[in-house]
């Protein structure tokens, strides 16, 4: 098994090959961390959200079966409920909105051979069906694609690609909450620092 300290190593120096901007780029993913994106299937009519004022989610599943290890299940599950909490978009109690998903494509490499894909540009990546409903009737809000994509060579791994995950759907949600509503929420709710 390689060490995290091998992978940096190695990095290092084929960042020396590769030439300033790959070290800027690295630089620059090692220290946001996963990115999340998205795009909307089903367009959310800001209204319908703003009188939600609680998140339930439900445990995304994987419908690769094999290809995605069951840590990054876990920490998709995890990371969402987490990074909705940090931004702030929710109160703990009222009327639900409900977040299901489904993975539906996966890349992704461990170890060395991961550290190399992530300095040539490929890194990890996870995308996912999203579906916001309504939790009392069940009726779909919104649908979006939303993944979380790695690229540094030292924050990587399920972890990232759940927190990356979570991103993507605290974006989407984000920008369909109208501005007032995101202010005020996180006014309250967002931690302080």
């Amino acid at each position: 098994m390689i060490s995290r300290f091998a992978s940096i190593g190695l990095a290092v120096g084929l960042l020396g090959t590769l030439g300033c901007s790959t070290v800027i780029k690295q630089t620059y993913y090692g220290v946001t961390g996963a990115h999340g994106k998205f795009y909307e299937v089903t367009v959310v009519d800001p209204p319908d959200l703003t009188i939600y004022r609680r998140v339930i989610v439900r445990p995304f599943t994987n419908e690769l079966g094999a290809p995605v290890p069951s840590t990054v299940v876990a920490e998709i599950n995890h990371a969402i409920p987490q990074v909705l909490a940090d931004e702030g978009l929710f109160y703990p109690d009222g009327k639900a909105l409900r977040i299901e998903g489904r993975i539906i494509h996966y890349t992704g490499k461990s170890g060395l051979e991961g550290s190399v894909s992530s300095v040539i540009g490929s890194g990890e990546e996870c995308v996912c069906r999203v579906q916001l409903l309504d939790d009392a009737t069940n009726r779909q809000i919104g649908e979006a694609i939303c993944w979380g994509v790695v690229k540094s060579v030292v924050r990587r791994g399920p972890e990232e690609l759940g927190i990356g995950v979570g991103k993507a759907v605290a974006k989407w949600i984000e920008k369909r909450l109208p501005e007032h509503v995101v202010d005020a929420r996180q006014a309250e709710l967002k931690p302080e620092g």
